[in-house]
């Protein structure tokens, strides 16, 4: 028989193992070579062996002529989930982010929902009984070593060798609140594998329930500890549905759960020991809000676009949502997986979903409430059943109150899969002969995803070298490598030219390195000027391209505004183009106020570059930026880098006591900022009042030793004090600082001459900081 042949049972062997591996790995997978760490280098995991097992699968049933199929509903709703997601992703905002995920959210991508889907199709499909048994065994097993590393690190026992894992919080599903939800969907699972099993796996699976207990107490969030309440009532109520399968005396591992769950919701103890990660979330109603915005704006059946969530946020957060502590935080998920998906997929993908949990959860009571007639000897099928649908039903129950991220949607797809395959075994067997349409529908889907599968393939193989490349140029550039961080970016767009943050990144570098090569004194004038020419030429590319290709993300407009506001006074109209950019941020980002901010910086800059015959041009211009940065107070009161804008203006315009109020006014709310702080020193200095001046410009070398500006003037202060010793040991760092200055040397060689410090050097040197 064909089904007998070689090639079929190893595309067999292949399909099936590719799905074991993938359950065993995906838990506890990550890399250190990608930004992200974990989501990124799960999807390549997932996409690979789930295609894999596709393929092979497809194969095996080509060469046997058999194409056998559960015959489950539930295939229905995941299919218009697919299609839901498909739709959203065509109409969205951020196609790209929407199809890949990175640099939006992984999870939610398309691209994810196609392997989830897949995934789920495999299992509850081509599985029997006793290897949904055992795949579930596996996904245990990864999640004990998925526990114990969280322990270790939360107890501060740092067993991996990468630096990004040296922190309290890192574990390999992502938030410690998400490896709390993972531990509590997957306890019933624990507890029922801990009775259905033999001897040397009971021991294995008592030792992931006392893990298990450790990890929550540690995490000890309020949201995991209802979510273990939740699990723990509802397998004490489904076991006593089922009290044929088992001995009802295993209920006291629920019941003790249950107890541990109220002791901490109740008393809400806390362990110094151990302090915990603060982590931040949207609350519901705030999601709310936003989620309602985004309907009505014409998202209403699509929504925003899978993963792009953060624009929604960006651009209907209310101003009340500035005067919080967190008010500049960027959130790329609502209060809730639910709440999240109706915002980003819109109604039809909000529907799709609430279609798969209610079918899922239909099976599911129809299940607990059916008359068992199983034989003693496949108890333990249903007993492994009722632990995977409480545990089903307990994230179920999360995703209306919490986020989430791949590995937990994987264990939910999963856990789906593997309650049809245990509870619906009613498969229908086609024969695949040579003049059947159904081999050449079959052929057809071969074709189709294998042609899919070499395209992602060789995309996702760009993408993953580019996203290598970006990762390794962004950790140069902050240990100072400008050169190595530009060639590495530039890399990873040839290798990836289609993604908007590299563009993004890379002009903001072109501008930096443009500061080091205006400051060069090794280089002739010529050559000089024609690197200048060619970095500011590449950053305002780079950056227009940035917006080009993804119009809607605000940062992108951002980056390009910051360039053009880097390039006044060396390019001419580089003040309008920024005042014009920061203006299409604000389109997208109209409750930040940043962006008027720096509108309001642009027009000073542009007011400092005119000449004396245009003064009645400069305090125009110098009024436009002061209803610029007025605006980004009404929007933020409190906002310290517009009321210090403020003061420059005054300072500006000669109003020097106006000056000194505002930026009084603006210390109160940033007490230990440097820079706030030497402004302050300065004018106290100017305005002859020596001793704040002295008490600024100490607090500003108290924040930073190294700082030369307020070096200096807190050695002129001193000087005017009469402070002849103090002013010189000020001046000694200062030299220290700038060997070359010799207008420094002078004021030395004057001070112990017992002269004044800028005795033969002119007093307008007092009146700027000289020193860089």
């Amino acid at each position: 028989m064909f089904k007998e042949l070689p090639i079929a049972k190893c595309c067999n062997f292949i399909s099936k193992a590719s799905i074991y591996i993938l359950v065993f790995l995906l838990p506890i997978f990550f890399l250190p070579w990608t930004s992200d760490v974990l989501d990124f280098n799960k999807q390549i995991l997932l996409i690979s062996l789930v295609f894999l097992s596709f393929f092979t699968w497809i194969i095996k049933s080509l060469v046997s002529g058999i194409f056998s199929v559960n015959l489950s509903k539930i295939h229905i709703a995941v299919l218009i989930l697919f299609l839901a997601y498909l739709l959203s992703t065509i109409f969205s905002l951020d196609k790209y982010g929407s199809f890949w995920g990175w640099p939006r959210v992984t999870s939610e991508s398309l691209l994810t929902i196609i392997g989830l889907a897949l995934f789920y199709f495999l299992i509850s499909n081509i599985f029997s009984k006793k290897e949904i048994f055992k795949s579930v065994i596996i996904l245990v097993l990864s999640s004990l070593v998925v526990i114990l590393v969280g322990v270790f690190h939360m107890l501060g026992l740092f067993i991996l060798p990468f630096s990004f894992t040296k922190i309290a919080s890192f574990n390999t599903i992502g938030l410690v609140s998400g490896l709390g939800l993972f531990m509590a969907v997957l306890l019933p699972v624990l507890i029922v594998l801990e009775i259905c099993t033999k001897k040397w796996f009971k021991i294995i699976f008592v030792l992931g329930i006392i893990l298990s207990v450790i990890a929550l107490i540690l995490i000890n969030y309020s949201l995991v500890w209802w979510m273990v309440l939740i699990s723990s009532i509802l397998t004490i109520l489904f076991g006593m549905f089922k009290k044929e399968l088992f001995d009802l005396r295993w209920l006291g591992l629920p019941i003790f759960f249950l107890v541990v769950a109220l002791f901490f919701l109740i008393l809400k103890p806390q362990f110094s020991v151990v302090p915990r990660p603060i982590e931040v979330f949207l609350n519901q109603p705030t999601t709310f809000d936003i989620v309602l915005q985004t309907l009505k704006q014409k998202a209403m059946f699509f929504g925003s676009g899978p993963g792009t969530f953060i624009y929604d946020f960006l651009k209907y957060k209310k101003v009340d949502f500035n005067m919080g502590p967190l008010w500049d935080m960027q959130f790329g998920g609502g209060g809730s997986k639910i709440l999240t998906i109706l915002a980003t997929t819109g109604i039809l993908g909000f529907i799709s979903f609430l279609v798969l949990m209610a079918l899922a959860v239909f099976y599911g009571l129809k299940f607990v409430f059916k008359q068992i007639r199983e034989t003693k000897s496949n108890n333990y099928f249903l007993i492994l059943a009722l632990g995977i649908l409480i545990g089903f039903a307990t994230q179920t129950i999360g995703y209306f109150l919490y986020n989430s991220n791949l590995s937990l949607d994987f264990v939910y797809f999963f856990l789906i899969a593997c309650f049809i395959g245990l509870v619906f075994e009613k498969r229908k067997d086609y024969s695949l002969g040579p003049s059947s349409f159904l081999t050449v529908g079959v052929t057809f889907i071969f074709i189709l995803f294998s042609i899919f599968g070499l395209w992602l393939l060789i995309l996702g193989g760009q993408r993953y070298a580019a996203e290598i490349s970006y990762t390794k140029g962004i950790t140069v550039f902050a240990s100072g490598s400008k050169e190595e961080a530009i060639r590495n970016l530039e890399k990873a767009i040839n290798l990836n030219p289609k993604l908007d943050l590299y563009f993004m990144q890379l002009s903001q570098a072109y501008i930096l390195k443009l500061g080091d090569e205006i400051s060069r004194q090794d280089l002739s004038q010529d050559v000089k000027n024609k690197n200048i020419e060619i970095l500011i030429n590449n950053s305002i590319n780079a950056a227009k391209i940035a917006t080009d290709i993804n119009p809607n993300n605000a940062a992108n407009w951002s980056a390009r505004g910051l360039v053009y506001q880097n390039l006044i006074g060396l390019l001419n109209g580089a003040d309008d183009w920024a005042i014009k950019t920061y203006d299409e941020a604000i389109k997208l980002e109209p409750n930040n106020p940043y962006y008027p901010t720096q509108e309001g910086i642009v027009y000073i800059a542009k007011a400092q570059t005119l000449i004396n015959e245009k003064m009645g041009d400069r305090n125009k211009i110098l009024a436009n930026a002061k209803d610029q940065l007025d605006k980004a107070i009404l929007l933020k009161s409190d906002y310290a880098p517009a009321l210090f804008q403020i003061a420059r203006i005054y300072q500006i315009q000669g109003k020097t006591d106006e000056a000194l109020a505002a930026l009084e006014n603006t210390q109160t709310y940033v007490p230990n900022d440097i820079g706030l702080a030497f402004q302050l020193g300065l004018l106290y200095y100017q305005n002859g009042d020596l001793e704040k001046a002295q008490a600024e410009l100490e607090k500003a070398v108290a924040i930073s030793p190294n700082y030369a500006n307020a070096l200096y003037f807190l050695g002129l202060t001193y000087d005017e004090l009469g402070q002849k010793d103090k002013a010189i040991e000020e001046f000694l760092k200062v030299a220290e600082l700038n060997p070359d200055d010799a207008g420094v040397n002078k004021i030395l060689d004057n001070l112990k001459a017992g002269k004044k410090a800028l005795e033969g050097i002119g007093q307008e040197k007092s009146a700027e900081a000289p020193i860089k």
